[in-house]
């Protein structure tokens, strides 16, 4: 990558936390916090994935008349807004067919061991099981106050009880963090990761992102836009299948 595509990336990745930054400075309010972070990484996939998709707050509702379910509001819904109608759209609150729908991210001001319990509910729900089968939940917040570990132990936790996985999560990542955790269900086995994100920046967490979203393809031309994501492995932790 040349010296004028680091430019870029670094002056994107200023502009997110500056923002950030001066939003902290002038209010403590989490909803607030919650919300001007949504709005900052819409802008930002926006500039980068193509006109068909597009992202807003609401809910997928089901397609099977006798199910009659809505999921819970999601922050930030990436949608297929040319193929598919809309069911409602009012005041950038939309409900969409999930057959629309190509990723979901929840936002959150801080992080806590409920964010997870909330995530890991939403991913699990009936409704869920309508969504196409590669549909990835995410979760991104400005604090944490819980470590990475401590959200992989309560992950495991959760699904100990032998609950069955509806759909795979994509990321969880705190801009306060050193470390980003992903999840791969590859060599036959579900698990996560804790890499160590030494870009320390939301870069890191829209590459892998918009790759998710879109495709390697996307995620190659991006890369050299944004900056690349850099990992090194720190942990694994196997939730189903083979640990050898």
């Amino acid at each position: 990558m040349d010296k004028g595509a680091f430019s870029i990336a670094d002056s994107l990745v200023e502009e997110f936390n500056d923002r950030v930054e001066q939003l902290s400075r002038l209010t403590n309010h989490p909803g607030s916090k919650g919300r001007f972070i949504e709005l900052l990484l819409i802008n930002l996939l926006r500039k980068y994935l193509p006109k068909k998709y597009d992202f807003s707050s609401g809910f997928y509702c089901s397609i099977n008349p006798e199910l009659n379910e809505a999921s819970q509001q999601i922050d930030i819904i990436c949608y297929d807004h040319l193929n598919y109608p809309l069911f409602f759209n009012c005041n950038e609150i939309v409900a969409v067919s999930p057959k629309s729908v190509k990723g979901l991210i929840e936002v959150k001001a801080v992080m806590t061991s409920d964010s997870i319990k909330q995530l890991l509910n939403q991913a699990n729900c009936e409704v869920a099981k309508q969504l196409p089968i590669d549909t990835k939940f995410n979760l991104l917040s400005v604090k944490s106050q819980i470590s990475p570990e401590s959200v992989c132990k309560e992950i495991l936790d959760f699904y100990n009880g032998d609950i069955p996985i509806v759909k795979g999560l994509g990321m969880i990542y705190s801009l306060d963090w050193e470390d980003i955790i992903v999840f791969d269900n590859s060599r036959n086995r579900y698990s996560m990761l804790i890499l160590n994100n030494f870009n320390y920046s939301i870069s890191s967490f829209v590459n892998k992102l918009i790759r998710d979203l879109y495709g390697l393809d996307a995620y190659m031309s991006v890369a050299n836009l944004i900056g690349p994501s850099l990992f090194i492995p720190k942990a694994e932790y196997v939730i189903r299948g083979d640990e050898n």
